[in-house]
């Protein structure tokens, strides 16, 4: 039976996938959607099978998750109104501190509505975890197809390039496939980046992009609040390059250096809102859970000298970990692969571009770029002051990769064809 429901679900969504106006529009084509999807699937499952293992069982999120969402189904079923209500109350005196781990109704939500999610999702799937995996992939492609349209619009590359980049970074396809948060995060930041995107070129929000936006701030304000906190300067520094064509580097570089200051002075201007304490905090949450990737670390102290001698171990954890010494661990293998891979690019793409010696991109696509660059860095460098074990990082930076990978796609199109004459640069 299980096998069964699970069969009927994945053909009805690779039918749906079809002929939905959203994703035919990419140019994928069907065979291509519906093969990007079962790929998706397949990665979830297999995310699913791994922490269903004895050894990960016991402290895999995925199962808590559908475990406790089996009694909040009967509770669906029984009291619909009841159900509903629980997300909304908070089991605490207060609803505590958005940024802190405990005593919070914030921190909770990311979990509650987790199970809130999948609880619904049984009522159809009849309970089923690997049918439950289809139900988030469906969410998850949405994400996947909206950046893979923008870089499609953006940028002018191989089109088998462009899908590996956005779709098949190993790390990636595997976090952000599983029933967890990751997927969530990607699809509710590529969907915003895709309508901000919309806004740009058309001056003016439909209703539709409104409560999609909306939908996904939310979702990023209950899942990960501090991402929503840095795709905001994101989008601002997108809009501020095409906006002020004139200053637009050094208007960049101003936003990002006031929101530095405005970091460092917040405890001064709101005692409540302290944001190095908080980053602080969050690392020994961290230190906490122990396990045998703990990197040993000197000691954050709220001050701005303290973050800046912390700055390098920050870029270790966050760009360069695993690393290549850590071979003695056979999980760490992709990722390290995965990593040498990533930089070969990058160091591939610059020289590439200094051998051009032109600007090979459209104002408007430069924009984008310094979007995705600014928000990517952003978020590995806040993972690097907070995240103290190898085995955690290679998960929680795997939703900013593409942000990265895919804009290098270009380049690897110019190495393609062979023909600089044959580069046309999408124009806006």
């Amino acid at each position: 039976m299980q096998t069964a429901v699970f069969l009927l679900y994945l053909f009805f969504f690779c039918f749906f996938i079809t002929k939905i106006s959203f994703f035919k529009k990419s140019g994928l084509g069907s065979y291509w959607l519906v093969g990007l999807f079962l790929l998706k699937v397949m990665a979830g499952c297999m995310y699913g099978w791994f922490y269903s293992l004895p050894a990960y069982v016991q402290t895999s999120d995925t199962w808590r998750y559908f475990n406790a969402s089996i009694t909040e189904t009967n509770w669906l079923l029984k009291d619909p109104g009841a159900f509903i209500k629980d997300l909304f109350t908070c089991s605490y005196n207060s609803s505590g501190n958005l940024f802190i781990a405990h005593n919070s109704y914030w921190n909770n939500l990311k979990d509650n509505l987790i199970i809130k999610i999948l609880a619904v999702i049984n009522v159809l799937s009849l309970k089923n975890y690997y049918a439950a995996v289809i139900f988030f992939n469906f969410f998850f492609f949405l994400g996947c197809v909206a950046f893979y349209r923008l870089i499609k619009e953006k940028i002018s590359a191989d089109k088998f390039i462009i899908i590996a980049f956005v779709f098949c970074i190993p790390s990636f396809l595997f976090w952000c496939s599983g029933v967890h948060k990751d997927g969530f995060v990607f699809m509710a930041i590529a969907l915003c980046v895709f309508y901000f995107n919309e806004w740009i070129k058309n001056k003016k929000f439909s209703i539709r992009a409104l409560i999609i936006i909306i939908s996904c701030c939310f979702l990023l304000f209950a899942f990960r609040n501090f991402v929503l906190l840095l795709l905001i300067p994101a989008l601002t520094a997108w809009y501020l390059y095409i906006r002020f064509p004139k200053t637009k580097y050094l208007i960049t570089a101003a936003l990002y250096v006031i929101i530095v200051i405005a970091f460092f002075l917040s405890a001064s201007i709101n005692q409540n809102i302290d944001f190095p304490s908080y980053i602080i905090n969050k690392q020994n949450e961290f230190k906490v859970l122990g396990g045998n990737s703990q990197l040993s670390l000197p000691v954050l102290q709220p001050t701005f000298i303290s973050f800046i001698e912390f700055l390098p171990y920050a870029i270790d954890i966050a760009f360069l970990r695993p690393h290549i010494t850590e071979v003695s661990n056979v999980l760490y293998w992709p990722s390290i692969i995965e990593n040498i891979f990533i930089y070969t690019l990058v160091i591939y793409s610059i020289v590439k571009a200094y051998q051009l010696k032109r600007n090979v991109f459209n104002e408007q696509t430069k924009g984008f770029i310094i979007f995705c660059f600014a928000f990517a860095i952003s978020n590995l460098l806040l993972m690097g002051y907070t995240i103290t074990l190898t085995g955690a990082i290679v998960r929680y930076k795997a939703f900013v990769l593409p942000f990265i990978i895919a804009p290098l796609s270009a380049f690897v199109n110019i190495n393609l064809r062979g023909k600089e004459n044959k580069i046309i640069w999408s124009q806006v």
